[in-house]
């Protein structure tokens, strides 16, 4: 039976502005270049001004708005979502599962309330490995004290869902709310039934 949902941050508890702002390159080797560096920052590999500094300077883009999309107190939650994880709460360990190369999450992004709402958040910059590394899937279960077969993982980006599923989760990839609660439901009812069988 399912005994713990985890979500991903970006582009689901919130609006991914580093994803827009990879929008606006063009396809090729800057594009590429500013992906592996946020990889690496993700990891923790390298600090936040470091990565500033080399987006800046292979994309010629002005810093101080780059460093905003990592350091803005007001970013656009997804407050619908937010409100349904207290609803789920009582019957589900939650936890965050987040490519992130700062404690963003909780300096800026949740309130202490909203953090409440989360048993763990696996953060990348804190274990040093980055989604869809199987082991951020795995430690994220282990810690929640469940087996990954228990899990439902919920993220936008398809190879990051299919990455939980090679270690035993269920999976959604995350298109908007209303789909979102939708596929949960299902999934969750489907457990029910398969553990109501003899």
């Amino acid at each position: 039976m399912a005994k713990a949902i985890i979500f991903d941050c970006f582009g689901v508890l919130t609006k991914d502005w580093w994803r827009e702002f990879c929008a606006t390159l063009p396809e090729g080797p800057v594009l590429e270049k500013a992906k592996e560096l946020n990889h690496q920052y993700d990891a923790g590999l390298i600090s936040l001004q470091d990565f500033v500094a080399a987006v800046h300077k292979i994309t010629g883009r002005k810093p101080e708005p780059i460093e905003d999309i990592f350091v803005s107190p007001e970013p656009m939650k997804n407050t619908e979502l937010l409100e349904y994880i207290k609803q789920l709460k009582p019957k589900y360990k939650i936890g965050i599962i987040s490519n992130v190369g700062t404690n963003w999450i909780r300096d800026y992004f949740l309130t202490e309330e909203e953090q409440a709402l989360f048993d763990d958040m696996v953060l990348s910059f804190e274990v040093g490995t980055t989604k869809p590394d199987p082991r951020i899937y795995e430690m994220a279960a282990e810690r929640l004290g469940v087996k990954p077969e228990e899990v439902i993982f919920i993220d936008d980006l398809e190879p990051y869902c299919e990455a939980a599923r090679g270690v035993g989760m269920q999976s959604i990839v995350y298109q908007d709310f209303v789909q979102l609660k939708t596929a949960l439901q299902k999934i969750l009812t489907d457990f029910q039934t398969l553990n109501s069988k003899p």
